[in-house]
Formats: C-alpha cells, structure tokens, sequence
C-alpha cells in the first residue's frame, strides 16, 4: 500500500498585503490554515491602512513578484492558485505569464476592486488587464455584482453579466450580493451554459472586512480536497458565513470573519450562530 501523503495541499496566493490582518494574505493565510492547507503568500501590493474604499496602496515591482512565484512553483506541491488584488496592470500582466506556465495547476480569482485607484497611472486599466489577462485562465471567478459589470463593462441584467464572464474563458463565476429583498441575501454561480444555482440566506450577514478573501481561499482549500468546482463553491459559501456570523470587532470601525470559529471555546457550535441558509 503506498503511503499517504501526511503534507496539507499548498496554495499559492497572490493578493495585498492588509496591515490590519482582517482580508488580504493574512486573510488566505488563516484560511487555509483553518481548512487543512498551507498558504505560500506572495504580495502583490502594500496597502497603506487596514480598511476602507479609499485606501492608497503600492505595487511591488513585478520582476520580484515573478521571481517569488516562481520559487514557490518550482520548489513546492502547489496544488492551486489564488488570486486577489495585483495591484498594477504590470503585475496583471506578470501574473498572466505565470499562470500560462502552469495549466494544470486550478486558479480561483477575485479582483478586489475596493483597492483600484482609477487615478493612480499604474491601476487606470486595472480592471480591463483583469479581464483580458486573468479572467480567461481562471477556473473560478468570484466577483461582486459590482465588480463583475466593472471588469465585464456589461450593465445590462445579471445574466449577460455573467455570460460576458464566462465566454471570456471563465469556467465559473460566483456573483455576490445578487439579490438583496430583506431579509434574504444570494449569491448567484453561472459556467457558460447559464444560471447553474441561487443561494440564499434567511438573513444578510454583518458586513466584514476580508469576507471576499474567506471565500476565495476557502474556495481554493475545497478544490485541493478534491471537490468539484460547484462543491467547492458551495462549501466555501457555508465556511465564510459562518466566518462572519462568528466575525469580532477588531478595529476600523468594522468586523473581521472568525476563521478558527471551530476551535473556538466561546462557541458551543455552529448552531449557536443566529440565521440559516436555503438553497434555491
């Protein structure tokens, strides 16, 4: 019998580092630390305060983020990649080659639109270079409604929103925030075929700094267990909202998702967390 490979999955992330350590890589890191993985964090960008749509931030050059993730791939299992905020068309430009290299290897990407500085000269084009360059070799898109008709240009319903994703090359996308009829809260997912399915909660969650980053790495964590995508995105959805009904208020005026609410003493059980979900 061969033995079992003791090592979790690695997962190479791509994103901001958040100096509150509520979303960005801190965010990946505890995530999929939670979930059974390894992250190997690769900054893309330095955020200046830990919160907020107006934040500055700095692109690292994009020769080191190349050569940094290049280490990890050619020295490390990696067994996904996920991608958040890049920071610089430059860098959107850098990732697309690494990612070219490597096709075997699944991508989940969220564009962390809430960084994008469109006056900064090295973001103008930001979310058109994502769309170009990241979105037709992503496995798995997640995107609010307000970044996925931001990156799309398509204004029209959510349905042709998403269509303008997936017949870029997106396999799937998950679309967040796609139905707000108090006191329900969907999610909506679409491969290129159309709807795939709603998801609904009876109650909208507290709104938390580094929820995007929760689902996008847990996302990534379930497919290294070998979930289908459409399993990992279901998952990953039950994960981060317990993560939000468990968040705590750490600062900036706003909360962080508890994503070791499992091991939490203060926490009888999931149970004890208020409101449910219906799919739909």
């Amino acid at each position: 019998m061969t033995p079992r490979n003791a090592n979790p999955p690695v997962i190479l992330a791509l994103g901001a580092l958040d100096p509150s350590g509520s979303g960005g890589l801190q965010a990946d890191i505890e995530t999929a630390a939670s979930l059974g993985c390894h992250c190997s964090p690769i900054a893309t960008t330095l955020a200046a305060a830990g919160a907020g749509t107006d934040t500055d931030s700095s692109p690292v050059n994009a020769t080191l983020l190349i050569a940094q993730a290049r280490s990890v791939l050619e020295n490390m299992a990696v067994a996904a990649i996920k991608i958040g905020f890049l920071g610089s068309v430059a860098n959107a430009e850098a990732v697309h080659t690494i990612i070219l290299d490597y096709p075997e290897i699944p991508v989940v990407a969220h564009p962390t639109l809430m960084l994008w500085d469109r006056d900064d000269d090295d973001q103008q084009d930001f979310p058109d270079a994502f769309f170009s360059l990241i979105v037709p070799q992503v496995n798995i898109g997640i995107f609010s409604l307000w970044e996925a008709r931001s990156i799309s240009r398509e204004l029209d319903t959510l349905a042709t929103t998403a269509q303008a994703i997936t017949s870029s090359g997106c396999e799937l996308t998950l679309i967040t925030g796609t139905g707000h009829e108090r006191p329900t809260f969907q999610n909506s997912s679409f491969n290129q075929k159309g709807l795939i399915q709603h998801y609904q909660w009876e109650q909208e969650p507290p709104t938390c700094h580094g929820a995007s980053s929760t689902l996008g790495m847990s996302t990534c964590a379930y497919l290294t267990h070998g979930c289908t995508p459409k399993m990992a995105i279901g998952q990953a959805q039950d994960f981060t909202w317990q993560t939000m009904r468990a968040s705590r208020e750490l600062g900036y005026g706003t909360r962080t998702p508890h994503r070791f609410f499992w091991a939490d003493k203060n926490i009888e059980s999931p149970q004890d967390l208020p409101s449910a979900k219906k799919n739909h």
